[in-house]
């Protein structure tokens, strides 16, 4: 590996001292962009600190590019999006695959390394997603079953699959007792997919145009998720 020349995307996390304030709490969707001149655990280990009860957890990274020129490219590319430095909104939490995708497609030289979580971040992120796969349980499967649309749960647990015409779904918990409704199809502009579902917003702009993700409900309630589904399916009865 390149030690010299590595790019990563980092997201913040809370650690299991903030939990024992608010276990409900979550970060807003925020992502770092940066590149460290060792191995990103090392890096992630220097972002953590000593003191600070926020933990920041490296989910991706690259080797064997020039991680300088793409991540300025990246910088400006997402300069819209930009807070503050290397911070930038995630709010359809896209841009992990967004800059996946684009290093693939124009830097495939480009290694992915593995990154292992610190133990205070797997332990956080653990926490979360015991408590993702029991709202799933309690909350998302007791409305669906309401409406009479078959699902099936995922096997993580964090999130259920269904379909309704030319639409498929994946609603997932989110942090804060928030959900994301993602709305494919591969009949379906994204176009008509904001059309039939008016809360939706557009993926993003650095969409592959062949994607059959055509829109998302980002970290909304469970209500608001709920009430577009059921729009749309009084629409489809009016329709016929």
């Amino acid at each position: 590996m390149n030690s010299q020349n590595t790019l990563y995307i980092a997201e913040p996390m809370f650690s299991e001292k903030l939990q024992r304030f608010d276990s409900e709490a979550g970060f807003p969707p925020i992502k770092k962009i940066g590149i460290t001149t060792g191995h990103p655990e090392r890096r992630e280990r220097e972002l953590l600190g000593t003191i600070s009860p926020v933990k920041v957890s490296i989910v991706k990274a690259w080797t064997e590019v020039d991680a300088r020129k793409v991540e300025s490219m990246l910088h400006t590319i997402l300069d819209n999006t930009r807070l503050d430095g290397e911070y930038f909104w995630d709010g359809n939490e896209t841009l992990l695959d967004a800059v996946s995708d684009f290093i693939a497609t124009y830097h495939p030289e480009a290694e992915e390394i593995a990154v292992s979580d610190d133990s205070d971040v797997a332990a956080a992120t653990e926490a979360a997603m015991k408590r993702n796969s029991q709202r799933i349980y309690a909350e998302v499967v007791p409305e669906l079953e309401s409406l009479s649309i078959p699902h099936h749960i995922t096997k993580n647990g964090k999130g259920v699959r269904f379909k309704l015409g030319e639409y498929s779904f994946h609603l997932s918990g989110r942090t804060g007792g928030r959900y994301t409704l993602t709305i494919s199809s591969k009949t379906q502009s994204t176009d008509q997919a904001l059309s039939d579902f008016p809360d939706s917003q557009e993926l993003s702009p650095n969409s592959s145009e062949d994607s059959n993700r055509k829109a998302r409900i980002p970290m909304s309630t469970l209500e608001v998720i709920i009430h577009s589904i059921s729009n749309f399916l009084s629409s489809r009865v009016e329709c016929v």
